[in-house]
Parts: structure tokens; C-alpha cells; sequence
């Protein structure tokens, strides 16, 4: 039995104990907040989960490869926390996302329906979508219901008997396995895995502080009466075109939730979580384009989180000493979350290598191979 510290409870920090517990170890999780934290990236009504990547053939792979890891939460947790809604992306002009996402499909053998004309209308009959648009849509895909996720894997840790010790700042990480507390304390593990998101360049400012923070804030969003069973009923929105804006359906007790990439900007937790109805308005004015309608939609609420993304827009895994650093997550991390805990757990027992954790992290271990 080892002894394995995590710095950080949001889905992945949650995933890497669940992992170690079930293989027996003794298991440390600290957070700088409540555990799980409603501030964390990995706390909201949901996320989306699909095989949708573009270009991206490692990422469409991985997250093949991540259903059935969700499949062992499901049976530990006893409940499944995810709907099979479907999601699409739609293609305006060749090559762009949703016409590379199909190229890539057919090169795996990912099932999917290609949809068009009437047929696409009648299931995007909310949208305003340009003539000739192509949707491509892909099962399984649909919302993981992130916030109860993250609460039921924290209560299954406690189960499984991982120490949660919630408020606990770690101020310093050394890589012979010490990490120490705002508090004083000591702890020494056999592997300490930090996943702290935007909080890691304070945290390791000589390995990670030029890695740039980001704030994000989507918003959940009242829509028009006349289209509400539209978005009840259509896949998650993956994009349009090449454009960055994405939505989640409002399904088993959750709100119609709108994301735009183009709203993100620089900067760091420590400005904080606040937002108003105006900035709410601003992501609804993003859709404007492709929305029905769009003069009748109402901002509810935002959702403000961080993270740490650079150009280059891949998953980091990093060993150094006994520690193991999960970083530039973007906020696409979370659908890989149990898969992700299940490698680091494997790479500690010695089934993979780091190098191999690391690129298959980054997506690269699938790109070159052939469709099997």
C-alpha cells in the first residue's frame, strides 16, 4: 500500500482518489475550498461529452475510450449521471469543424448520421442555419451532469476511505513527494498528484508560472416558450461553421446552457467570480447568427471558472521526482476525468510509462495509427 497525495478536488483530483483507493492505497485529498468547490472549473449543471474534435484524431479516440471508465463510475455510484441526448456539429463549407469531425469518424469507424435538408431543419427548426448546412451527429453524447458528479465522487472517496481535508491551501510542492500546508502540515507520499487548474502557476511559479490563466463564463439562458421543446428534444450544439459557440440542452433538471469561446479573456481566480445580467446578455448576442428568434432569449445566471490553456491546446501530464502534475486541462478535461484517473493509477503501478501517460495526454498516441 502506498501512500498518494492529491493536491486539488476537482474532477480529475476526485478521479486519480476514487483510482487509488479501489487499488488499496492510502489516500490524502486537499483542496484550497469546500470539497467539491462551486468555484472549481469542474462544478456546474453539466458538460458536454462527445466525440465531435475536428482534425483532432487523438481526442476523438480518447473519448471513445472514455465511455466505458464512465460506465465503472456509473456502477460504483449506482446512478448515472449523464443523458444520451445525441450531439451535432454542422457543417457550413468543406473543411471546416464538422467536416473534418466527419473525414475523422470515417477514418475510426465512429458511427454517425450525416443530416441535411428537411431532416436537419425539422431537428434544428430553432436555428437559423445557412442553405446547404450539413449536421453531423454522433451517440453516445450528450450532458454529464458535472456538479452531481463531483459531489458523488467526493462521497465515494470519503466511503472508500480517502482523507478529505477540505480548506487546505498547499503553498509548496517539492518533488521527493512534500507538499505543505498553509497550515504547517507536512504530507509525504509515495506520488503526489497536483490538479489545482488555474491555481497552479502561484503554486509552481518555477515550472508553470508563464502558463496563461483564463476566465470563462457561460451563461444558462431562459429561451422562447415556442422553442423550449425544441431544445428539450435537439442534440447538445457542438458548433456551427468554424464558430466557437456551443450549447447544452436542458434535460433532467437543468438549465439551456450557452458557451461561447470568443467571451473568454486573461486572467487569474484572484479577480473573482462576480457577473451581472449584462455579460449574460453579451454570450446570448454571440448566438445571435444562428438563433431563431434570438430578440426573445433571457439571460438567468452565469457561470464563471478558470483555467489554463496555451496555444497548443493539448492535455499536460507531467512527472517530475514523485510528483505528477495534470495541467493545461482547457475546459475540455472533464469528459475524460475516471479515465484519466484510471492512467495515472496504471502509469504508478507500472503498466504505462510516464512518456506514454504524457502522450497519450496530449492526444498524440493515436493521430498516426491507422483505423483498426
Amino acid at each position: 500500500m502506498a501512500r498518494i497525495i492529491v493536491v486539488g478536488a476537482g474532477i480529475i483530483g476526485l478521479s486519480v482518489a476514487r483510482s487509488a483507493a479501489l487499488r488499496g492505497h492510502d489516500v490524502t485529498l486537499l483542496d484550497r475550498d469546500d470539497v467539491p468547490s462551486r468555484h472549481a472549473a469542474s462544478f456546474d449543471q453539466h458538460r458536454m461529452i462527445r466525440p465531435h474534435y475536428g482534425a483532432a484524431q487523438g481526442y476523438a479516440r480518447m473519448v471513445v475510450e472514455a465511455f466505458p471508465s464512465w460506465e465503472r463510475l456509473w456502477r460504483d455510484l449506482g446512478v448515472r449521471h449523464f443523458v444520451d441526448s445525441g450531439a451535432i456539429a454542422i457543417s457550413t463549407e468543406p473543411g471546416d469543424y464538422a467536416d473534418q469531425t466527419e473525414t475523422v469518424f470515417r477514418r475510426l469507424r465512429i458511427p454517425y448520421s450525416a443530416v441535411t435538408g428537411a431532416a436537419l431543419e425539422e431537428l434544428c427548426s430553432h436555428l437559423t442555419l445557412p442553405r446547404g448546412s450539413r449536421g453531423i451527429v454522433a451517440h453516445p453524447a450528450g450532458p454529464l451532469f458535472a456538479d452531481r458528479i463531483v459531489t458523488d465522487l467526493a462521497r465515494l472517496c470519503a466511503a472508500k476511505g480517502v482523507r478529505i481535508l477540505p480548506h487546505t491551501s498547499a503553498v509548496a510542492v517539492e518533488e521527493g513527494g512534500t507538499v505543505q500546508t498553509a497550515t504547517g502540515e507536512r504530507l509525504v507520499g509515495d506520488l503526489v498528484v497536483v490538479s489545482v487548474g488555474a491555481w497552479l502557476p502561484a503554486l509552481a511559479p518555477n515550472r508553470y508560472g508563464q502558463l496563461p490563466t483564463w476566465r470563462q463564463a457561460v451563461c444558462y439562458v431562459e429561451p422562447p416558450e415556442r422553442h423550449r421543446v425544441l431544445w428539450q428534444s435537439a442534440p447538445a450544439l457542438v458548433t456551427v461553421g468554424n464558430w466557437s459557440g456551443y450549447t447544452l440542452p436542458p434535460l433532467s433538471g437543468t438549465g439551456l446552457k450557452f458557451g461561447y469561446g470568443g467571451h473568454r479573456r486573461h486572467a487569474t481566480p484572484q479577480a473573482g467570480f462576480d457577473w451581472d445580467i449584462a455579460e449574460g446578455q453579451q454570450v446570448i448576442d454571440a448566438f445571435r447568427p444562428i438563433l431563431r428568434d434570438a430578440d426573445d432569449y433571457v439571460p438567468l445566471r452565469m457561470q464563471v471558472g478558470y483555467y489554463v490553456m496555451n496555444d497548443q491546446r493539448r492535455f499536460v501530464i507531467e512527472k517530475s521526482g514523485r510528483c505528477l502534475f495534470v495541467t493545461n486541462c482547457d475546459g475540455q478535461m472533464f469528459k475524460f476525468g475516471p479515465l484519466v484517473g484510471e492512467k495515472v493509477l496504471a502509469t504508478f503501478a507500472g503498466e504505462m510509462s510516464p512518456a506514454e501517460l504524457a502522450r497519450w495526454a496530449s492526444g498524440r498516441q493515436y493521430e498516426m495509427r491507422p483505423a483498426e
